[in-house]
């Protein structure tokens, strides 16, 4: 990966100076001159902008539904950087920023990873299987269907959202990500199918008999009226 600084001519990371591959053309927008997230560790270390109002050195992060975020860490809990909002636009980082040197986020200090995310799919009624990429590997993970349900809708799990995992226990594991609208959503997740039901169990019905619905009394009137009917028959007769 390119440290944007002293580029190779035939460097591409689009913040090379004239006689590079890849110089940006002038008058191009920041989605062209703010290196995007490759969701390595490096991306999530290193920040990309710096903050249009402050000047601080900042995470900028634009998501597929379009919202548009600065944070001050990008990793759980996802600070938000306070100057900047969804419309505000990033100012580019000051190149002797931009080094190979990394400082080291809390939430690394928290235990958090990050994990790249590829798809879910459906187990059953109340179980999906999250596929993975953790530590270089392919890997599945089992959570309660309803996990996948937030702010009245259901996430949609997309390979290029930021994500980071970490391990509370053996095959107990914490999730933390951006939906597509790039807010957070935390959730429980499981190594193996049999620990996420016994650890997330479904509800069970209640057993017993079936109550039998009786029918409400006939009304009184109506003895009344076949009594009187059978009285003045005995009488024609």
């Amino acid at each position: 990966m390119c440290n944007a600084w002293n580029h190779p001519p035939e460097c591409r990371c689009g913040w090379g100076g004239d006689g590079h591959a890849g110089k940006r053309p002038v008058g191009s927008d920041y989605n062209q001159w703010v290196p995007p997230l490759d969701l390595s560790r490096e991306s999530f270390t290193r920040p990309n902008a710096s903050c249009p109002v402050c000047g601080a050195i900042v995470f900028f992060y634009k998501s597929p539904e379009g919202g548009r975020v600065f944070f001050d860490e990008l990793g759980p809990p996802w600070p938000k950087h306070p100057c900047t909002n969804s419309t505000s636009i990033p100012a580019k980082l000051p190149a002797p920023k931009l080094s190979l040197q990394e400082d080291r986020s809390s939430w690394e200090d928290q235990g958090w990873r990050p994990v790249q995310l590829r798809y879910d799919s459906e187990i059953d009624k109340f179980f999906s299987r999250l596929n993975v990429i953790k530590d270089g590997v392919e890997t599945n993970l089992y959570l309660r269907k309803s996990s996948l349900t937030r702010y009245g809708k259901r996430i949609s799990i997309q390979a290029h959202l930021p994500a980071h995992i970490r391990e509370i226990r053996e095959d107990v594991f914490e999730l933390s990500m951006l939906d597509s609208f790039a807010r957070p959503v935390e959730m429980s997740c499981f190594g193996n199918l049999a620990l996420a039901r016994d650890r997330e169990p479904t509800p069970v019905r209640k057993s017993g008999k079936k109550r039998v619905k009786q029918l409400p009394p006939a009304p009184k009137t109506q003895k009344f009226t076949l009594k009187r009917k059978r009285r003045s028959g005995s009488r024609r007769g």
